[in-house]
């Protein structure tokens, strides 16, 4: 069947700034199928599930979901949007069943378009992004990128209500749609816009990928006519769904068949080059031989015939002794460098042979990528054992490095010694504006020191133990025991006063003291009749509470202005396992 319009599709696929070659997971172009609904005939669909979330599933997941809307569409009756409706509705009802029956939740968004004649339909669910060019004017969906309200909208698999956005367009000769993650509005728009308006496809995506510096998944469609030639060698074709499984049963028995040798292995290149060294080296040696024998002929002639053999020279023994220690020598030093070169080399290659795996593994398969760089890193410590401090191995661990950490949200930071606190047992810091309070467990006691402007050191003599805060100190009439955790107070609500740094001891006495005066503290008794072994507290809203692992619970203490008769000073908060509070 004519189309009215041709599309040239391309993917980008961004980690951490590298473009992936792969396609991705979730991206689907499919023309109508011979058995489509009435009306369905001349349809082009564009589809791209993205994952949504903290929990990412595998590759084929996202594979499933996009060819199962694309298959929902084309069976679907009735109009485009009544189409992308039913498909968007039973593709979240049966994410949503998924999620309710299955202890992995997972959440994902999809934007599909649909070509019908000169009409362009687009639809999205979830936080999705696209930009629709024409005549140089461009159209962000499903609304301005600075509308977060608009731009973010609800996953699949959360509601039993999808969220759909959608929007018609009409197109023409060199209109063009991305359809991108919401990573697309995190860069710069006028950049990106002009990035659309290249020359080609393949210029738009190259734009857009020096643009992106971290994770972006993206596709990019140019609507021509079919008499149109293409600016670029692409490949022509009709649909991206698999094949049948005829057809792919056909093309794994073409593919089992026998092909030749592409060559030798790398391991006997290796032993080849091996063997080659030594007899080199052997063959050297036994010219060095040969010169040293015809040295000796000219300086000890042998005798003539007639004449008496005179006394064996000590020259002639000497050499007959070490020549063959020599050649021995000779031989195993060459062995052995060869040998450890070989080694290396090999551990080299298998680093890029993993790296190069690493890098063609889809940026939304999280697990596999993380694990296949850490398999990587595996192989180059190993290659660091035989020879350290190689620079090539040094750049592949940094990219395997910053890759990790983009993936798994890893922003880090370079470590400074500020001071130094000999026999002590740091357990708690606690930072407000230049003082820094920290807790020694192991003597009980409570430091306070002065951070310099630079932050990176304390100020001379400022370091100080505060008197209040240790075992055995007195405060208020009430012996101080073992401190259990520290904490800051902005708020007065409970305390003689605000802004005071807080300790705990296990007896349920509660320090306060002023920053500016830590001679000057006070202290008040909690009820403690219901603790077993609490570990820590918080401050929040001018509440405190308490964690009690022993008991499993988290205690409350409101202030003493909002007590009522029906609720006590201390009241149980959450009692449930684990002994953390659920959200």
């Amino acid at each position: 069947m004519a189309f009215d319009f041709e599309a040239l599709v391309g993917h980008l696929n961004v980690v951490n700034g590298r473009a992936i070659s792969t396609t991705p997971p979730g991206a689907l172009v499919e023309v109508a199928p011979k058995k489509a609904a009435r009306g369905r005939e001349a349809d082009t669909f564009f589809g791209l599930v993205l994952p949504s979330g903290d929990s990412v599933a595998p590759p084929a997941f996202y594979e499933q979901m996009v060819a199962l809307c694309a298959e929902r569409y084309f069976n679907s009756a009735g109009s485009v949007t009544n189409g992308l409706r039913a498909a968007f509705s039973h593709l979240n009802e049966n994410l949503f069943d998924h999620n309710q029956r299955d202890p992995y939740h997972y959440e994902a968004t999809i934007l599909c378009a649909v070509l019908r004649g000169a009409d362009l339909y687009v639809g999205r669910i979830g936080a999705g992004a696209a930009l629709f060019l024409q005549d140089d004017v461009v159209q962000p969906f499903p609304a301005e990128f600075a509308n977060d309200e608009q731009l973010y909208g609800t996953p699949l698999g959360v509601q039993m209500s999808p969220d759909m956005r959608m929007a018609m367009y009409t197109v023409k000769n060199g209109t063009r749609l991305l359809m991108a993650d919401a990573a697309l509005a995190d860069l710069d728009y006028h950049a990106v816009c002009g990035a659309l308006g290249r020359d080609d496809i393949g210029e738009v995506l190259i734009g857009i990928k020096d643009l992106a510096a971290g994770m972006l998944t993206a596709m990019a469609i140019e609507f021509v006519p079919p008499e149109v030639p293409s600016p670029l060698a692409s490949r022509e074709g009709e649909s991206t769904r698999d094949p049948s499984p005829v057809e792919a049963a056909n093309a794994s028995a073409a593919k089992a068949q026998p092909q030749p040798a592409s060559g030798p292995r790398l391991s006997d290149t290796r032993g080849d080059t091996l063997k080659h060294a030594v007899g080199g080296a052997a063959l050297t040696t036994a010219k060095v031989i040969d010169g040293v024998n015809d040295a000796v002929d000219i300086v000890l002639p042998p005798p003539k015939e007639p004449q008496k053999l005179r006394t064996s020279s000590p020259w002639m023994a000497a050499l007959a002794l070490l020549i063959p220690v020599v050649v021995v020598v000779v031989v195993i030093v060459f062995w052995v460098s060869g040998t450890g070169q070989s080694e290396f080399d090999q551990c080299v290659a298998n680093a890029y042979q993993a790296a190069n795996l690493a890098r063609g593994i889809a940026s939304n398969d999280v697990r596999g990528t993380v694990a296949a760089w850490s398999a990587t890193q595996a192989v180059i410590d190993t290659c660091n054992v035989m020879k350290p401090g190689d620079p090539q191995l040094a750049a592949l661990s940094q990219e395997a490095q910053q890759v990790t950490d983009a993936l798994v949200g890893i922003d880090r930071r370079q470590t400074t010694a500020v001071d130094s606190l000999p026999s002590a047992v740091l357990t708690r810091v606690v930072l407000q504006g230049e003082d820094l309070y920290v807790l020694d467990d192991g003597n009980d006691l409570v430091y306070r020191l002065t951070l310099n402007s630079n932050g990176l050191s304390v100020a001379s003599g400022t370091r100080q133990a505060i008197s209040a805060m240790r075992r055995g100190g007195t405060v208020n009439q009430f012996a101080v025991g073992d401190i259990l955790d520290i904490a800051w107070a902005d708020d007065d609500a409970g305390l003689q006063q605000g802004s005071v740094i807080t300790a705990l001891d296990s007896n349920g006495v509660l320090i306060n003291c002023p920053p500016r005066f830590t001679q000057q503290c006070s202290a008040q008794q909690l009820n403690n009749s219901t603790w077993v072994s609490p570990t820590s507290m918080q401050f929040w809203q001018g509440r405190l509470y308490v964690l009690d692992p022993g008991a499993n619970q988290i205690w409350r203490y409101d202030p003493p202005g909002e007590r009522t008769p029906t609720r006590r000073r201390n009241t149980l908060l959450v009692k449930a396992a684990p002994i953390f509070a659920r959200r």
